[in-house]
């Protein structure tokens, strides 16, 4: 049986079969194998097989009521005929889970048995008291139990427990016992055995009638519930079952994950993750949605986000076993997933969740305890900050889930940045090897070793490109014109009509000015300072999106309007008349123009502050932007971000155009403008802030006070490549920042260093997180050449030809013998950073595709190598005898009509590539009996 929490996240059609190829005519599919009772495509089903499977009793109904079970191995006659069965006709290979793969099946049911076998009363009460200890859900939580349908009484009154996880939880008691997850637990079916074991014992076990508890489900499946809901949202997939329940009203569940949408309609997220059962919204019983999800560990939002009160219900979890799953859900999880070495908790960021608010004491003491510890399979915590404050960090060392295999990464928070160069000659795989290595550096080597090899080529790549696209590695190849300016920062000329700037912000008489532009190397060290990997409910500010300075009234004059303003989450403006701006044509500026010279004044100027401000209001700024209301010239009260669009009110006694906000910040003593910005604000109503120089950070510390976020320990790693490192003047290239490289020099660190930038006139430092990988063609530049001081911050790693990564037997040619030959004599007669790389052969499996190689790549290149010494290039190639010449004919040069040879002593030879012959394998090379 596959556990609820687990089937639905399996690839492709929601089964999970083990099989194994006994022969050519016998395929042995494991007893526990699940196959789809529906599914499709239906046409491709062995589904009279199936039918007779199910009247033998071999395949017998799931716990999940979508499924199949296999009740005993069964034999088939072959595994297409397995497959048709258990999967589709077309899925004969690489859906098969291999007996024993990855641990799940890893103890025999043999096995498991005799362990059965050894237990006594003395584990199974261990086990209840564990439960009492960690409570219900924490208990069911911790293996991954979920919905207990059987249960057991305890040895002293009434208490009962869930009997499988009871079960499980009693081997681990054993004498140098495990510990299995409810997927390693008989590897998902063993029901039978656990019950028969607990009567043997003299326990009763009892069957509960569905809906009197709180019903936990497990955080991979409400995520993977999330996932659907994402693929209906993007692209329609699941329509059947998410558009039946229509809009959401009431209850948003807020995912552990970082993902584009935070909140989801908690109703159909719990459908879909209770496997298709249905339910009422609400919290009106444990069974209903946001009852539910809340006693899985998940937070209950409002549609924005905010946490909402559940109510004073005896179904429902609080106190220290809520917010023990909750922070395991939100911090530890998600940590632990990355392969995070520790996570640190912040306990103001778990009790802002839990309601009644702010009980900073029962989350602390809950959070410290040990059985967090046996819940979350953490080591206790180091904590930063005095006893039972909001403020207090608690500090975790993680450590494998148990039952489950190690996939921590072999990098920290601690571990120095790395600063690599692969250099060595052409075609010796240095730009495949940086692929390589900046996924292991930001997956950790452990988990990205399964991505080695050639066979596994593709996979690697398929990984560097998400992320890539994550922007977790940046891509840039040095050339001989590459500058400070391009590679961190400088100035380039702006009219003014980039979206980052607005006209009443600049001085544009002169036609354009120049405006700092940030360089990749300042664009991927900012990205990786402020990666967030703690899934904390901390939010960050979208520093792509603009900012707009507005004014709601005058100060000491109209301070009401001001409050009314911030009070009500709107703002306001009195420009542009009482015309009504909210049709469509207005979204130009053109529109707003025509419209107000047409109703208004005939002859308004495009700098009319009717249509300057109407425009800035109405279309330019937009739902997600965000807004400060000034307070004056150098002090701003409140900041938000616009969560509407334009409106015009026509019963306002003051200022009908408006646009609802969403305030994150006020304070209506204000605060300093040049805190974040250093031009004063200009006397406009309504204007954008030139995106450039706003301080994000400052502004960040502004709205979130001391819950502004910082840079996280356990950032994700980022990966800079460098192509070609040495074919730029490295010290002008990295100018001031070479210092910055060093890793002890990084943010954070104890010999941390921040550099002023000389154009944006900010200061900068590069995050320990970031780390930076180049090439060097050794055939381009000697390495003698490279500035000593990049050669001091670097370590360098040289690549060779490796001629055993090629074939000895390609038609009858040993290419290894022959690449060793060739750069054996390259490396006599020039020297050993000229020599030909293993990767212009690797492709090469016919005599045709070695000839094409030669004619076209190696040829070429040794001709350049030897300054179109052609006598060389045929003592490399082993023609200087021309006794059998194979790649090169030498040919006699006769003297011209007029000229006397005898003049002009001793022979003059021509060279020529051998021509090609059409049809002919060998490409006009002689192959034969071919020995360099």
């Amino acid at each position: 049986m596959i556990d609820n929490d687990d089937w639905m996240v399996i690839r492709k059609e929601r089964a999970l079969a083990y099989g194994k190829e006994l022969s050519s005519t016998e395929f042995l599919v494991r007893a526990g194998s699940t196959t789809m009772r529906e599914g499709s495509p239906k046409e491709k089903r062995n589904r009279p097989e199936r039918d007779r499977l199910v009247a033998l009793g071999v395949l017998v109904p799931d716990a999940n009521p979508a499924l199949f079970r296999f009740a005993k191995d069964h034999v088939f006659s072959s595994k297409s005929t397995a497959a048709g069965v258990v999967i589709d006709g077309n899925s004969n290979g690489s859906h098969w889970k291999k007996d024993g793969s990855d641990g799940a099946m890893a103890a025999s049911s043999e096995t498991q048995q005799a362990s059965l076998d050894l237990l006594t009363r003395k584990e199974i009460d261990a086990a209840m008291r564990d439960c009492d200890r960690l409570g219900l859900h924490g208990f069911l939580t911790r293996r991954g139990f979920v919905r207990p349908q059987v249960w057991v009484k305890g040895s002293v009154g009434e208490q009962t427990y869930p009997a499988k996880a009871t079960v499980a939880g009693a081997l681990a008691h054993l004498p140098n016992g495990r510990t299995l997850s409810a997927k390693g637990f008989f590897n998902g079916f063993g029901e039978t055995q656990a019950f028969s074991t607990l009567e043997r014992l003299g326990y009763e076990v009892v069957r509960r009638e569905e809906g009197l508890d709180p019903k936990v489900i497990g955080r991979d499946a409400i995520e993977a519930a999330m996932d659907a809901y994402d693929a209906y949202r993007s692209s329609g997939a699941h329509a059947d079952v998410f558009e039946a329940f229509g809009e959401p009203r009431d209850y948003w569940v807020r995912s552990t994950k970082l993902r584009p949408n935070q909140v989801y309609p908690s109703k159909p997220l719990h459908f879909w993750a209770n496997g298709n059962k249905g339910s009422s919204g609400g919290w009106g019983g444990p069974a209903y949605s946001a009852a539910a999800l809340h006693n899985s560990g998940f937070i209950i939002v409002d549609q924005d986000n905010k946490p909402v009160a559940p109510p004073d219900k005896d179904y429902l979890i609080k106190g220290a076993d809520r917010a023990r799953l909750v922070a395991l859900n939100y911090f530890i999880s998600p940590a632990r997933e990355r392969g995070d070495a520790q996570v640190a908790v912040r306990v103001g960021d778990v009790s802002e969740n839990l309601f009644p608010n702010h009980h900073y004491r029962d989350v602390w003491q809950a959070l410290r305890g040990k059985a967090f510890q046996d819940l979350a399979n953490v080591t206790e915590p180091t904590q930063t900050g005095v006893d039972e404050s909001s403020a207090t960090i608690l500090t975790y060392q993680l450590t494998p889930s148990r039952g489950q295999p190690s996939m921590t990464p072999d990098y920290s928070a601690q571990t120095p940045a790395i600063n690599l160069i692969l250099y060595g000659p052409p075609g010796t795989g240095k730009t495949y090897r940086t692929a390589w290595e900046a996924v292991r550096l930001c997956l950790g080597s452990e988990a990205a070793a399964f991505l080695q090899g050639d066979e596994q080529r593709d996979a690697l790549m398929a990984e560097y490109r998400r992320l890539v696209s994550e922007g977790r590695i940046e891509f840039v190849t040095f050339h001989q014109s590459m500058s400070y300016e391009e590679f961190v920062e400088g100035l380039r000329p702006s009219t003014g009509d980039e979206a980052s700037e607005v006209a009443a912000e600049m001085d544009v008489s002169n036609g354009f000015r120049l405006k700092p532009h940030d360089g990749v190397f300042k664009r991927v060290s900012e990205r990786a300072r402020l990666d967030r990997s703690d899934n904390g409910t901390t939010e960050r500010l979208d520093r792509s999106a603009r900012v707009f300075k507005v004014a709601l009234g005058r100060r000491q004059v109209e301070d009401d309007r001001i409050r009314f303003g911030l009070d009500h989450g709107l703002i306001h403006i009195g420009w542009g008349g009482d015309i009504d701006w909210s049709d469509e044509r207005f979204d130009d500026f053109n529109g707003i123009f025509s419209e107000w010279r047409s109703k208004r004044d005939p002859e308004a100027t495009g700098n009319d502050g009717n249509i300057v401000m109407t425009f800035s209001f109405r279309a330019d700024m937009q739902v997600g932007d965000y807004v400060v209301v000034s307070d004056g010239r150098d002090r701003i009260q409140a900041f938000g971000r616009v969560a509407g669009e334009y409106f015009y009110d026509p019963d306002a006694s003051f200022h009908p155009h408006r646009r609802m906000v969403e305030w994150m910040w006020r304070d209506d003593a204000g605060v300093e403008r040049d805190r974040f910005y250093p031009n004063g604000f200009r006397r406009h109503s309504v204007y954008k802030l030139n995106q450039g120089l706003v301080d994000w950070d400052a502004l960040e510390a502004i709205v979130f006070g001391d819950e502004a976020p910082r840079a996280s320990q356990s950032a994700r790693n980022h990966v800079l490549i460098i192509d070609e490192i040495n074919r730029a003047n490295i010290s002008k290239v990295f100018g001031e920042l070479i210092t910055l490289l060093e890793p002890d020099k990084r943010l954070g660190l104890q010999n941390e260093i921040r550099l002023m930038l000389p154009y944006s006139k900010r200061p900068f430092g590069v995050p320990a997180n970031l780390h930076i990988i180049g090439t060097m063609n050794t055939a381009d530049r000697s390495i003698a050449l490279l500035d000593t001081a990049l050669r001091r911050r670097f370590t360098f790693r040289e690549l060779m030809p490796e001629p055993g990564a090629l074939s000895a037997d390609v038609e009858g040619i040993n290419l290894q013998k022959f690449l060793r030959t060739i750069n054996e004599r390259i490396e006599y007669l020039f020297d050993r950073e000229h020599q030909v790389g293993h990767a212009y052969f690797t492709g090469c499996d016919t005599r045709a595709k070695i000839a094409a190689v030669m004619r076209y790549k190696v040829i070429p290149l040794l001709a350049e190598y030897f300054y179109e010494d052609w006598s060389k290039v045929a003592a490399v190639l082993g023609d200087a005898a021309q006794n059998n010449p194979r790649f090169l004919v030498r040919e006699v040069i006769t003297a011209p009509t007029g000229l006397d040879n005898d003049t002009f002593s001793g022979a003059r030879y021509r060279w020529r590539v051998r021509p090609e012959v059409q049809g002919d394998r060998n490409g006009g090379f002689d192959f034969t009996e071919f020995e360099v």
